[in-house]
């Protein structure tokens, strides 16, 4: 019997620290990175407009084959990001791949966001977990018709246009400060997305 309430006492125990560590808030300096890592202005794009709340998506995106809507990637576990693991949060960001395994569009800038530091990441992760208001907002489907909208083909261009994720490799015979803005530039900032042609 006693063995039996020591057994009980200890099992208790052990799934109360596990309760306690999935509830444990995020360390408030990685936020704040997070919120510097961000700097990739997510929020222009995953916020429509001005009436939009902040990272719900909405925002539409004309291309030359349908109309694309950019997500909600609020913690809201419904709609938004908020059942996202720090590996699928990665996937999508730095690789391309949505949870489901598919391939996000390349208005997603992951090739440039390949780019970004592991620990950046870690950093964004904790701020959108943790710094950014749930939002309870349904995802727009895209505009484009079928067969265009099917998006496996999609995987033979991220395997041609996308790098594999690493992290970012510091010239020590450069300027600190302009590697630094070299990572902001090619990483976070992803200016070549736009500023730059792509075959």
């Amino acid at each position: 019997m006693m063995k039996m309430q020591w057994l009980s006492a200890l099992v208790l125990g052990a799934l109360s620290c596990a309760a306690f560590a999935e509830e444990a808030p995020a360390d408030s300096n990685l936020i704040k990175q997070g919120v510097s890592g961000a700097g990739g202005d997510c929020v222009a794009c995953h916020t429509n407009g001005k009436a939009g709340k902040p990272f719900a998506g909405g925002l539409p995106m004309e291309t030359p084959i349908g109309t694309i809507y950019s997500t909600n990637i609020t913690p809201d576990k419904e709609h938004g990001i908020g059942g996202y693991t720090f590996e699928e949060f990665d996937d999508a960001v730095r690789k391309g791949v949505r949870k489901d395994g598919s391939t996000l569009y390349p208005a997603m800038p992951y090739p440039s966001f390949a780019r970004i530091s592991e620990a950046d990441m870690r950093a964004m992760y904790a701020y959108f977990m943790h710094g950014v208001e749930p939002v309870n907002v349904a995802n727009k489907d895209t505009d484009i018709p079928w067969p265009l909208s099917m998006r496996w083909p999609l995987a033979f261009w991220r395997g041609i246009f996308a790098p594999t994720p690493s992290d970012f490799v510091v010239n020590p015979q450069v300027d600190p400060v302009l590697e630094r803005g070299r990572y902001l530039v090619e990483g976070t900032g992803h200016c070549g997305a736009c500023h730059t042609r792509v075959a």
